[in-house]
């Protein structure tokens, strides 16, 4: 189960559009983002990920869901598609079915916001879900952190390009007012999230699924000693457990460090600097000791 939370200014939007008389166009969107952000839960529920509450705020909604989620490329590119694909089926049914419902209006305003949430949170910009899938994909090649600084520095520059132009054309009445606004909350918002507690968080769910099933599908890596945990961490997503050959020069196996010896080292040390080869000594020495 899951929580809605209302930001305080909703309140305040609530009564003014009812004083406006468009408290009709205020509860349609705010239901169809609530429809959205559902469709985002559900997707992560579905991939075994624990769902939190629904922030819903002056400009849309957020989906506060299990923070490990973002450290498993396929389950967050599809919670994060699960959102568009949601409202545009959603106005697609709306538009289907409006000559039978006889609400030409509403079923018309409905259309019109579940079209243009799909589209606008489709666009590649983080941390709107189309920046979210687009950072999943390049997750895989350079890591979470290299993806999402990617992703953020393209927001912002697409941000800064545009926010001139939108704003003028928003003070002459050809795009609606609060675009401005929205390209400002993207600015702020495009910032770069904590990799090492998503895969701290992730490491916990495996323990846990390792208790429950007694068994977890494993990803082993060839490294050389030289590298360092801060280099390796964004590539360890999903639910495998990971398993790291050390190597030397001429590509012989020079020793082994499971993914609990790499976490017990940067807890002890609380560095990401800590290379492998620190933690195989480490080891040697632990068992040297016994």
């Amino acid at each position: 189960m899951f929580t809605i939370k209302l930001h305080p200014i909703l309140y305040v939007l609530l009564f003014l559009s009812g004083l406006t008389g468009k408290i009709c166009g205020f509860v349609l969107a705010f239901l169809s983002v609530l429809l959205h952000e559902t469709a985002h839960l559900i997707t992560a529920l579905g991939f075994g990920y624990q769902t939190f509450a629904i922030e819903l705020f002056p400009f849309g909604g957020v989906a506060r869901m299990d923070y490990s989620l973002f450290n498993d490329p396929i389950a967050e590119a599809l919670t994060a598609l699960a959102g568009p694909l949601e409202s545009i089926i959603f106005a697609m049914l709306i538009k289907v079915f409006s000559p039978f419902l006889q609400f030409p209006k509403i079923t018309e305003d409905l259309f019109t916001i579940n079209l243009g949430l799909a589209l606008f949170n489709i666009l590649p910009l983080f941390p709107l879900d189309g920046g979210r899938i687009i950072r999943s994909f390049l997750a895989g090649r350079g890591g979470y952190r290299k993806a999402t600084i990617m992703v953020a520095r393209f927001t912002k520059l697409v941000v800064l390009v545009s926010g001139i132009p939108l704003t003028y054309l928003s003070l002459r009445g050809v795009v609606p007012l609060h675009f401005p606004f929205l390209l400002l909350f993207l600015f702020f918002s495009a910032r770069e999230d904590n990799f090492l507690y998503a895969y701290l968080a992730q490491k916990d769910k495996k323990t846990m699924l390792l208790e429950k099933k007694g068994l977890l599908s494993s990803k082993v890596w060839v490294v050389e000693p030289g590298k360092k945990i801060g280099e390796i961490i964004p590539f360890l997503t999903g639910k495998n457990y990971h398993l790291f050959i050390l190597t030397d020069k001429h590509g012989k196996i020079v020793g082994e460090v499971t993914e609990e010896q790499l976490v017990l080292s940067l807890n002890q040390e609380n560095s990401l600097q800590t290379n492998f080869y620190q933690i195989l000594v480490r080891q040697d020495k632990s068992k040297l000791g016994e």
